[in-house]
């Protein structure tokens, strides 16, 4: 989900609509980013309800998007890691053991919660294409499940690249991803 300034602005005006759109649009991200660490499915969306439940409560002290996103996703690390050290009973081995590590897992999320949302907006075959190349899919294993040709896969992962640089051309990092994905 883009979350942007008029989001924020809403926001901690207390409007219930914008909150049930930022929580519908991030609650999945924050899941998959708690389950990096837990294995837990339920105590991770225990978690992220929480937290959201706390971005409700302290709404009139988020001014922009960036701290509101770094406050959902460092509160979501934190109860996390808090629930491992209460309970002792899992192991903190795939947890990201410091802040660069988190920042690196954020930004790999946001990126393919970008590239996801992008997919979206494309025709239907095109969108299948994309999505089973950037799943690590060839163009034969494509063209075979799709049952197209070779070329008709080429020809469709080229529009859809193009379409996709359109739709993300103000997401530069997506963009060298996307660039290395399509070589």
């Amino acid at each position: 989900m883009y979350l942007s300034t008029d989001h924020i602005i809403k926001l901690t005006q207390g409007d219930e609509s914008v909150f049930n759109e930022i929580y519908d649009g991030m609650f999945h991200s924050l899941c998959l980013f708690g389950y990096k660490m837990i294995s837990q499915e339920d105590v991770v969306s225990d978690v992220v309800q929480e937290v959201f439940v706390e971005l409700w409560k302290k709404r009139e002290q988020f001014t922009t998007p960036i701290k509101t996103r770094a406050y959902l996703y460092t509160a979501v690390r934190n109860k996390i890691l808090t629930h491992i050290r209460n309970k002792r009973t899992v192991s903190l081995e795939g947890t990201p053991r410091d802040e660069e590590d988190v920042n690196n897992y954020i930004t790999a999320e946001e990126t393919y919660r970008l590239i996801s949302e992008a997919v979206k907006h494309l025709p239907e075959q095109t969108g299948r294409v994309i999505e089973l190349a950037l799943n690590g899919y060839g163009n034969p294993e494509i063209a075979e499940n799709l049952n197209v040709s070779i070329n008709t896969v080429k020809t469709l992962k080229k529009n859809g690249y193009a379409k996709l640089r359109v739709l993300l051309k103000d997401q530069v990092f997506v963009l060298i991803i996307l660039a290395e994905i399509f070589k």
